[in-house]
């Protein structure tokens, strides 16, 4: 069974109508068929409850049965696909990019054709049931602490510092991590600033996070987002840890126990974790920046991540979810008795910088072309998600934007001096093309 995730993003009011929600509402379940169930959720964004309520009615008319969580995570919604024998899930929160942006995120069995076309709506006596599903928080936080090594992580007596993004009026993760005698410090479960983005986290807020670490003695700082999909971790010194050293750090331990087995990330990934894995005797599968889940569905892995933050954890379930991610970082600390600094540092880590360049729509194949005729003759590239270029000690990734007029440039190389020139060079290039 493969597993797809459909983004759909824009200005709500404007891009994001109610009209807009209801119609796609509509649109899948006419995909799924009339009696179907959808389970569906959203943040505590006032936005997003107004887009769920237009996407619900659309369903509803559709003769879609739709089974409301309220406020949850994505990961949680997710884990009760099955117990309601649902193919389908949709969330509804605010952009991690800008904040008049509304998100909807739909994670399905099938991918859903979702052009635009008229939707047909079901008779009078057809019209799918609404129900509001109140008993899932047990569920969900027994199945996390039954799939953990609960005595040895009670042993070590964890003291972490977690900030989850608003959202949730009572988060998940803390009452986990109680179950498992961790000592939290909770901070900022209610931000209406409105302030907070991924993938680049707001400083302030490390900062807060980082400065409590060091003044307390905590073991690990812990940045939950509002879907509670990604997660940023936090060393004991106060350091962020970079997303790829993360996965990397996932990675190198769940192969030591699984030998030879499948990982899966992006094409975003660091040379890092293909010599992580190459030691390990396991394989690395690169796809597209959107087709990370279906990947490890396809390729049977063992597991996956991408930036920023996001990690699949296939023997729990076949979702990115950010809890289970920091109980399976408390996992690997407490079997190899050690700190995060620890598990960073024995990662190798590539200089590696990232930024944006402007580029109008039609000249971004052009721009491509000339990265794949310079390249492709003496070294290893790789073209499902813009054009990836694996030089002998050194990374040029150039990703097109699919909805603004921008080109994503990732650059990695062994040393910052050898960075700075491949900066300038790919630069250079795309610049021939402005």
């Amino acid at each position: 069974m493969a597993k797809y995730v459909q983004d759909i993003r824009g200005v709500v009011n404007a891009e994001i109508s109610n009209k807009f929600a209801s119609h796609l509402g509509t649109i899948i379940g006419n995909y799924l068929g009339c009696g179907q169930y959808v389970l569906v959720g959203r943040d505590f964004y006032t936005p997003s409850q107004m887009i769920k309520r237009s996407i619900t009615t659309g369903l509803m008319s559709s003769g879609i049965n739709v089974m409301d969580f309220g406020v949850a995570p994505i990961p949680v919604i997710h884990s009760n696909m099955d117990f309601y024998n649902a193919s389908v899930m949709i969330s509804i929160s605010r952009s991690h990019l800008r904040p008049e942006d509304v998100n909807i995120k739909i994670i399905s069995d099938h991918e859903i054709p979702l052009e635009q076309r008229p939707g047909e709506k079901v008779s009078w006596k057809e019209i799918g049931e609404l129900n509001y599903v109140h008993d899932y928080r047990d569920r969900y936080i027994n199945a996390v602490v039954e799939k953990a090594p609960k005595e040895l992580i009670e042993e070590k007596g964890f003291l972490l510092v977690l900030d989850c993004e608003e959202g949730l009026n009572k988060p998940f993760a803390p009452d986990i991590l109680h179950k498992m005698d961790c000592q939290t410090i909770l901070i900022g479960c209610k931000d209406t600033q409105l302030e907070f983005s991924f993938p680049e986290p707001n400083p302030q807020r490390i900062s807060l996070v980082s400065e409590l670490i060091t003044a307390i003695g905590a073991d690990m700082g812990i940045i939950l987002d509002n879907d509670q999909d990604m997660v940023v971790f936090i060393d004991e010194k106060g350091n962020r840890i970079r997303d790829q050293t993360i996965l990397g750090i996932f990675s190198k331990y769940i192969l030591e126990e699984n030998p030879r087995s499948t990982i899966v990330s992006s094409v975003v990934v660091s040379k890092s974790l293909d010599e992580i894995i190459s030691k390990k005797e396991g394989k690395l599968i690169k796809t597209s920046v959107n087709q990370v889940l279906s990947g490890i569905v396809e390729e049977d892995a063992i597991f996956g991540g991408d930036e920023p933050g996001m990690f699949v954890f296939p023997e729990f379930q076949l979702c990115f979810d950010a809890i289970f991610a920091v109980v399976k970082m408390l996992e690997i600390l407490a079997k190899n008795d050690t700190t995060l600094s620890n598990l960073a540092g024995e990662i190798k880590q590539y200089s590696r910088t990232v930024f944006t360049i402007d580029c109008e729509h039609e000249k971004k194949a052009q721009i491509i072309d000339i990265f794949k005729d310079n390249f492709e003759s003496k070294y290893e590239i790789n073209t499902l998600d813009g054009i990836r270029v694996d030089l002998d000690d050194s990374l040029i990734l150039i990703r097109p934007s699919r909805f603004e007029p921008l080109i994503r440039v990732y650059l990695e190389s062994k040393s910052a001096e050898k960075l700075q020139e491949l900066s300038e060079t790919v630069k250079s290039m795309i610049e021939m093309v402005q």
